[in-house]
């Protein structure tokens, strides 16, 4: 079969390592890089799963890059600039450059499944505010920026701190 195609009905998620977002505690993700797996530079593509009462990334917005969900199965919560939506199978959430900062988490009793795609941009400035943090990703490092001061990260470290104990 040719790379570009990926059954993703016949994913096997219970082999798939759980994850999440270094600084969000109440993170935890299953997800497969649709994109990568088959050459896509350009656009990050990424199918997620999150389990029950669980959040996807750290609350957020971005200054470069444009992104999207589109839920396929269970039920969630959108919470856009501090107010929650309710969202389900077959809605599609927008997020571009407007400083709006969103957060999503699975509110259902089940798991929660959905697609998301985002340019990959040379450069990247992500606002966190729940932390205090501006995060400059660039290739090979992130630089966090906070009342606290300058941490380095390189991507592998960053990896390393999404990995749960």
């Amino acid at each position: 079969m040719d790379r570009r195609i990926i059954r993703t009905r016949d994913l096997d998620w219970s082999s798939r390592p759980s994850g999440r977002h270094p600084f969000n505690p109440a993170s935890e993700m299953k997800l497969v890089p649709l994109g990568d797996q088959t050459g896509m530079k350009r656009v990050l593509t990424n199918l997620i799963r999150l389990p029950p009462g669980k959040e996807s990334f750290i609350a957020h917005s971005h200054a470069v890059e444009e992104e999207f969900i589109f839920v396929l199965e269970g039920e969630g919560e959108m919470i856009l600039d501090g107010v929650a939506h309710a969202v389900g199978p077959g809605d599609f959430v927008g997020f571009p450059t407007d400083g709006v900062v969103h957060g999503f988490r699975n509110t259902g009793p089940g798991d929660l499944l959905y697609l998301t795609a985002g340019e990959r941009a040379r450069v990247e400035v992500a606002e966190m505010p729940s932390i205090g943090k501006t995060a400059l990703f660039r290739p090979g490092r992130i630089t966090m920026f906070g009342e606290g001061g300058v941490e380095e990260l390189t991507p592998a470290e960053w990896e390393a701190r999404s990995r749960l104990p």
